[in-house]
């Protein structure tokens, strides 16, 4: 269950604005495209100094809006959708390409000054966007279009649907005063977010352990860590530092101050900036006429309406909570031969216990495990699956510029036709000042150009496993190999799309759904099958992992989906609340929230959504999506559970239905056209363990 800090990036912001694309098309119909695919990654370039991203991005800017002054000047009286909507998509288009590549080095470059410039570039092209959509007269030439689009094609229609709620959801209805003060809170809430962002990829903290305190934890562990000049051990709060030590480390104590500091990252600031948000966010759908920010931003959703997701996470609450209980009761239950006196398991206690629940019960070692997962064994199986699902081919690209020595780069070749349609990046080690969770950037979106050809689609990979040490490849956690399978799911709905503008393109899909196609195939690491090809001791490579210990997995895979579970509603249920709010104070609400509904208290002292960069990276009012897509996932599933995991015949219909279309039709549509029947919510009830009648 791949969720929390799994996201997916379109790093110039446009429709449905803070994690979506821009646009193009040759006129057509708007269905598949023919064209020969272009782009190759050598026309991409990751060495600008800070001064070149801002002249290009001072550059980019102009060219836009000339292009931008011409569809605006057009006849409207004649327009049409080639010459309004078409070439609006176009302009834009072109727009993103030049840019998200230059802006994603704000995410993974090592230079500072870098990462601020390309910071200042996505800051100002968010707020150019407001402007665009501000644009009265770009709006007439767009209603015009749609006074004129009942012979279009369906695609076509949908595009035009999408600029017209686009700039109607920016306020151009309302009358000139209450659109000043919308636009004006629009770009703060730019702002706002960016400097969220900022503060957590910057943040820099570490405790400070004794060799004592590190009991419980394996030696290459131990040696990866830096010393301070009193001999101590610095323990940070990078994934790969943070995580194994609160699920291994025998002293309470330790664990409790080392949570303490990763549950205050970005501090009392960010917490100010998130409240801020929230109230701008709900003072802005209100100038639109709605209840709130939720509603607002629900309108565009499969559930379209807050309702309709309260329903939903308050049923899933009330179905987990005895297995919640259950859990803990049993976490508890060991706790005690340690504390007899324990009365609870604390918020420092749980990763803990947890981890010596699956070695006692299950003789589940995760330590052990990651000796079988080098990351060059999981790539190597992963492709493997991939390609035969997919009937593609993954071929290194060592000629491809890189913004890092230890970036990988590859080219997806279709093996029907034998070109090269699309490529990725795999960006996979932590780094100062490195976007620090695990997700997938679009670089280049894949649409129709004018000429007929296709602009070939280029994606990133951002993780943050565990670094090589010497004489010690990468090792991943199975958990760590479920989120990689997870996120190169996203890479191939990004790449493999056929969607003709830029607007549908790859991931741009209702948010709620978004995360379907790559959760269905968290299921592939679950597989005996599977793992034996994603498997292989780093000492020993021929040696798959061995049976009892893909049986102890296996058999421990619901040990904790009660808390887990709950964990994601009282998330989901935090973000809702939020969002359904005037004005909050968050941290008083985090911790009555998860109280109730995760059953373990929130972290004396500490502010956890300081951190929560969803609520500002565009899944506002949106957090639920990752549950409610789930249920879609898990009955795409069944399919190939029916027809065989690796079954070709059962993937093309996948990569057809799921991954190729896009945005181009809605969600439900696409599910239909995949399963052959209305989907049901029976596969995922069974997948947590309950009952499903």
């Amino acid at each position: 269950m791949k969720i929390l800090y799994s996201c997916i990036f379109m790093v110039t912001s446009f429709l449905v604005i803070t994690c979506s694309g821009n646009n193009n098309v040759v006129a057509g119909r708007g269905a598949t495209n023919t064209g020969e695919r272009m782009h190759d990654l050598t026309q991409l370039n990751f060495s600008y100094s800070p001064d070149e991203i801002r002249n290009i991005c001072n550059q980019e800017q102009d060219r836009v809006n000339a292009g931008i002054d011409a569809v605006a000047a057009v006849d409207l009286s004649t327009v049409n959708f080639d010459t309004g909507i078409l070439a609006l998509e176009t302009v834009l288009a072109e727009f993103s390409t030049s840019l998200e590549p230059v802006n994603f080095l704000k995410y993974v470059s090592a230079d500072a000054d870098v990462r601020d410039a390309a910071d200042e570039c996505e800051q100002a092209i968010a707020k150019l966007y407001v402007d665009i959509f501000a644009r009265e007269d770009l709006y007439k030439v767009v209603k015009a279009c749609e006074a004129k689009s009942q012979n279009l094609g369906t695609v076509q229609k949908r595009l035009v649907t999408e600029y017209l709620e686009e700039f109607q959801r920016n306020g151009l209805e309302l009358p000139l005063e209450k659109r000043k003060k919308f636009i004006e809170k629009k770009k703060k809430l730019v702002e706002l977010t960016t400097e969220f962002d900022k503060n957590l990829v910057e943040w820099k903290d570490s405790l400070a352990v004794s060799r004592e305190e590190l009991d419980g934890m394996p030696d290459d562990y131990i040696k990866g860590l830096e010393k301070t000049e009193d001999g101590k051990y610095k323990v940070g709060l990078s994934y790969p530092e943070y995580f194994p030590f609160m699920q291994n480390a025998k002293n309470a104590d330790a664990r409790r101050r080392l949570q303490i500091k990763f549950f205050n990252r970005g501090g009392d600031r960010n917490t100010e900036l998130l409240e801020t948000a929230i109230r701008l966010r709900h003072e802005s759908a209100q100038l639109l006429g709605k209840k709130d920010h939720a509603t607002f931003v629900l309108e565009q959703r499969m559930a379209k309406e807050p309702e309709t997701v309260l329903a939903f996470l308050n049923d899933l609450i009330a179905k987990l909570k005895p297995k919640g209980e259950s859990d803990l009761a049993e976490l508890l239950e060991l706790k005690r031969k340690d504390e007899p006196g324990a009365a609870e398991i604390l918020p420092w206690d749980w990763r803990y216990y947890d981890n010596q629940l699956k070695k006692e019960k299950y003789q589940v070692d995760h330590q052990k495990i990651k000796e079988y997962f080098p990351l060059a064994t999981v790539n190597k199986g992963m492709f493997e699956i991939y390609e035969t699902l997919l009937d593609v081919d993954f071929v290194e690209d060592p000629d491809a510029p890189r913004w890092h020595d230890s970036v990988l780069a590859y080219k997806v070749v279709d093996n029907k036709t034998k070109k090269h349609v699309a490529s990725f990046y795999m960006d996979l080690f932590p780094r100062q000042g490195k976007y620090g969770h695990a997700a997938a950037f679009t670089l280049v979106s894949g649409y129709t150009r004018p000429d007929g050809s296709y602009q070939r689609p280029v994606s990133s990979i951002v993780a943050n496993f565990n670094a090589p040490q010497e004489g010690q490849p990468s090792l991943l956690t199975h958990n760590e190999v479920e989120t990689h399978f997870h996120e190169f799911g996203h890479i191939m709905h990004q790449v493999l799309t056929t969607a003709p503008y830029t607007t549908f393109s790859g991931t741009r899909v209702k948010r709620d759904f978004v995360e379907a196609p790559s959760q269905m195939l968290e299921n592939w690491v679950w597989n005996k099958a599977s793992l034996s090809k994603l498997s292989g001791h780093y000492l020993r490579p021929s040696e798959t992992l061995p049976d009892e210990l893909l049986d102890s997995l296996l058999k421990a895979k619901l040990a904790d989906a009660g808390i887990l579970y709950l964990r994601q509603l009282f998330f989901g249920m935090l973000d809702m609340t939020y969002h359904t709010s005037a004005s909050v104070n968050s941290t008083a609400i985090y911790e009555k929230l998860q109280k109730e509904i995760m059953l373990i208290a929130m972290p004396p002292g500490t502010q956890p959504q300081a951190s929560f960069g969803h609520l500002m990276g565009g899944y506002d009012a949106g957090y639920y999506g990752y549950l409610w897509s789930e249920v879609f996932a898990q009955d795409m599933f069944t399919r190939f559970e029916n027809e065989g995991l690796l079954n070709p015949a059962t993937g093309a219909d996948y990569r057809h239905w799921i991954l190729e279309k896009g945005g181009t039709q809605d969600p439900s549509d696409l599910i239909r056209g995949f399963l052959g029947r209305e989907p049901n919510n029976l596969a995922f009830l069974r997948s947590l363990g309950l009952n499903a009648r």
